[in-house]
């Protein structure tokens, strides 16, 4: 896929991860602007979140493909280049003291070429004279997505995703693009990055601009056949927490399993069953509005073929994607859901549900 694609991805996957500002070479007089305290706590939530789980020594590969829409199924181009190891460092600034700094960099090898070297600065608050068009929103133990505040006011809109766990990295971008002089925004591409973190005793001796071939099969050129598997194991999990994030106003709301009403519990119960229906039912595939697949990468997702059509009567737009944790023996299962208005384009709703 293309120089620009590539370079995009670093840059979203950059921001999501580390809310950062990228240095420009021309000045404005417009002041920076002043963030809510809603849109504060959650730049403060993500760089948590990076910290947490993001920091550190990666080494996996990326690949990009396209979705068959009558199958439902990813499909890869026999004449891509050879896989890359694509490998990161991501890492905060420390002071004198040692401490950590609300600065850091996001670097990248083998993105593009064996040997190149992407470097992107990081920072906790970014300083930007105006809103920007994308957002980011953080929900632990370790999810980043990125998103368009309004996909209608961008010539293409990113959707990114990324699932860090322990010692394992899960992320998928979308890519949806607005052909010229046409009303309707369709998926282009999809990129797939799974990674795994370089054990404690090995940090000291990772080079960057290496390639290690056993890394490189880390992701599957198919996704797992075992679907009814992760169907089973998943449909009896009950909602234990609930969080929802209003986009607008970046206004977050936390139910624990405690505050849960019924109408909660029922709404995350039909989320997670009507998920697991569409993956277990891939004989309707051709007739969907949406992609409901397993990915390569093991991410569960359900994503729209279009963002704009011709006709549609559905007001809005909802991506689905889950992912099971495992942690000192406990499974929890994550399923985010994310809504866009039709009519506007506005990005109104994230909602994370887990479920054990």
């Amino acid at each position: 896929f293309g120089v620009v694609l590539l370079l995009s991805i670093v840059v979203a996957i950059g921001q999501a991860a580390g809310q950062q500002s990228l240095p420009s070479s021309s000045t404005t007089s417009s002041p920076p602007i002043v963030f809510t305290k809603n849109e504060l706590n959650e730049h403060n939530l993500v760089w948590k979140v990076m910290n947490k789980s993001c920091f550190g020594k990666w080494s996996g590969t990326l690949q990009s493909f396209r979705m068959n829409k009558s199958t439902n199924t990813p499909v890869f181009n026999d004449n891509d280049n050879e896989l890359l190891n694509f490998r990161l460092w991501a890492k905060a600034d420390t002071n004198r003291m040692g401490r950590k700094t609300d600065y850091g960099t996001w670097t990248v090898w083998n993105l593009q070429r064996k040997g190149d070297e992407f470097i992107v600065p990081l920072r906790r608050l970014p300083v930007v004279s105006s809103r920007p068009s994308q957002l980011k929103i953080g929900f632990f133990p370790g999810c980043v997505l990125r998103l368009p505040g309004n996909f209608r006011q961008v010539p293409r809109a990113l959707i990114e995703l990324g699932y860090w766990g322990i010692g394992m990295r899960r992320t998928v971008v979308l890519e949806y693009q607005m052909p010229d002089k046409q009303k309707r925004m369709e998926l282009k591409d999809v990129t797939l990055v799974m990674q795994r973190a370089v054990p404690w005793y090995k940090k000291a001796f990772f080079v960057g601009n290496t390639t290690v071939a056993h890394d490189i099969q880390i992701l599957p050129r198919k996704a797992p056949s075992n679907v009814e598997d992760v169907v089973k194991r998943n449909r009896a999990r009950k909602p234990i927490r609930i969080e929802r994030v209003e986009l607008k106003s970046m206004q977050r709301v936390v139910t624990t399993k405690a505050d849960m009403t019924d109408d909660d519990s029922r709404g995350a119960v039909e989320v997670l069953e009507s998920l697991l229906l569409r993956l277990g039912n891939n004989e309707c595939a051709a007739h969907s509005t949406s992609y409901d697949v397993v990915l390569p990468n093991g991410l569960l997702a359900s994503f729209p073929k279009e963002m704009l059509a011709k006709s549609s009567s559905s007001a809005t737009k909802t991506f689905v994607f889950a992912h099971e944790w495992k942690h000192f023996g406990q499974q929890t299962f994550q399923a985010l859901v994310i809504e866009f208005d039709v009519t506007t384009g506005e990005a109104i709703l994230a909602t994370m549900y887990s479920y054990k």
